[in-house]
């Protein structure tokens, strides 16, 4: 019988689980399935008892439920969150910008005390990220708000440095001190689900700034995120001309025309740019599916291949958000790249985690995510064994400032026997799709399409001239 861990080894394993690990990549994926999902028990039992009595949005769910504790992981299940409580505030509030009451929206989802912090300051979306970025723990990972809508999860520096220290084992392999370079095609920095990883690659793999090569030198702004949403809402009713640009973002014009002419320039400087100044290095790069298409085509373009060293690493994810890919992208921006294959990822704005995929075709799970496959109708777990198919749900054990439990809006199978590949921990099968469909309301997304972005910026531009 397997002896349950104690509370401070229990603590390290869902707050730190490099160290648990004992910094073995393999370690976090042998565990015996049974020997796994006890530790994870014990786990979410710590949670549960430590957030309850400061989280009164768990205290509510967990009252509605009936729940006073949590005996097996199923019994956690009823308490998993859905997407849309990370966007249940009215969302007058943030075209009226009202940061005050958006501010106490928020204290209700984390254990941080955010009674006292001062945003009368707060002009716009990225004022207010950023006052929380400087004065609290708080790393707020929002959606691209394609449907008029912004998701804020209450995620933490720490996890993200955490998370960022266990893919560098991915990266160098030989725990090497120094840095390695970066490419990012995009913008330098952001708040997005997708750009807060950006801020951890520079800090954690390039180590230094001129390690980190991007595409935009800016920032990815929120608002801008934002207005694209609305604006393709207002588009759909014929009521685009209506959308009124808010006076923080009128201020920022220079800012925008910037952002919009760099656009511009695009994905075929970049990469003759990168081909100049790192060309044959070992590089770490992490982006969208359309993305690496779009730099793969700019470098078809140019004639360029094998760019980078053979052991670099290029991890692909969140699909695409611009449509459907030529069935052989991958393999052409492999062979840009000049590595083997690219290290494709499962990834989402609410987690903290990139689950690789294996030489088998599996997504395997991070041994700090517990995974729930749900009923899709009756949204009942189903059994953990064999290979079955369902809605995905998981519940992230890092988080230890808010619930890190949640209900995705992906129809994924999947299998929980050992895999070829020798890993033991659950896999999700790569043929991954969502309720409601490609434009269904059914997901929180981080990375809004570069053409809805494109048409937020040239509206700004044109506007404000």
């Amino acid at each position: 019988m397997t002896l349950v861990p104690s509370v401070t080894d229990l603590d390290c394993f869902a707050s730190d689980p490099i160290r648990y690990f004992g910094y073995s990549r393999v370690a976090m994926h042998s565990l015996p399935q049974a020997e796994l999902e006890q530790l994870q028990l014990a786990a979410v039992q710590l949670r549960f008892e430590s957030l309850l009595p400061h989280l009164p949005v768990l205290q509510t769910m967990a009252a509605d439920q009936g729940i006073t504790e949590v005996a097996s992981l199923d019994d956690a299940a009823p308490l998993l969150f859905p997407h849309t409580v990370y966007k249940s505030y009215p969302v007058s509030l943030l075209l009226g910008n009202r940061f005050d009451q958006l501010t106490r929206w928020l204290d209700r989802l984390t254990t941080l005390d955010l009674s006292t912090l001062d945003v009368s300051g707060c002009d716009s979306i990225d004022s207010w990220l950023e006052l929380l970025d400087a004065t609290t723990e708080l790393r707020l990972a929002h959606s691209s708000g394609t449907t008029g809508a912004m998701s804020f999860v209450p995620h933490s520096r720490t996890q993200y440095d955490r998370l960022y220290e266990i893919v560098r084992l991915d990266v160098i392999p030989d725990r090497t001190p120094e840095g390695i370079d970066v490419v990012w095609p995009s913008f330098r920095t952001g708040r997005s689900g997708i750009a807060r990883h950006a801020t951890a690659m520079a800090e954690q793999l390039a180590g230094t700034p001129d390690r980190f090569h991007t595409l935009h030198q800016g920032l990815l702004s929120a608002d801008v995120m934002f207005l694209a949403g609305r604006l393709r809402a207002a588009a759909a009713k014929g009521e685009a001309a209506r959308v009124e640009i808010p006076a923080a973002l009128a201020r920022r014009k220079a800012e925008f025309d910037d952002a919009l002419r760099s656009g511009g320039a695009g994905m075929a400087e970049f990469v003759e740019r990168l081909a100049d100044t790192i060309g044959g290095r070992r590089i770490a790069s992490l982006s969208t599916w359309d993305v690496f298409h779009g730099m793969a085509e700019a470098g078809s373009a140019q004639n360029l291949t094998g760019l980078f060293a053979p052991d670099s690493v290029v991890f692909p994810g969140g699909g695409s958000k611009a449509g459907v890919l030529p069935d052989n992208w991958a393999d052409k921006m492999a062979r840009f790249a000049g590595v083997p294959a690219l290290q494709f990822v499962y990834a989402m704005v609410e987690v903290i985690a990139l689950n690789l995929q294996c030489s088998s075709g599996g997504y395997h799970l991070e041994p700090w995510l517990v995974f729930y496959l749900l009923d899709e109708h009756t949204g009942r777990p189903l059994p953990r064994a064999g290979t079955q198919s369902g809605r995905a749900a998981f519940l992230d054990l890092t988080a230890d400032i808010h619930w890190g439990g949640f209900v995705t809006g992906d129809r994924v199978t999947a299998t929980w026997s050992p895999c070829p590949c020798g890993r033991t921990t659950p896999r999700i099968h790569p043929e991954i799709s969502r309720f409601g469909g490609a434009s269904g309301d059914d997901k929180i997304t981080c990375a809004a399409s570069t053409e809805a972005l494109d048409d937020a910026l040239d509206f700004l531009s044109g506007a404000l001239s």
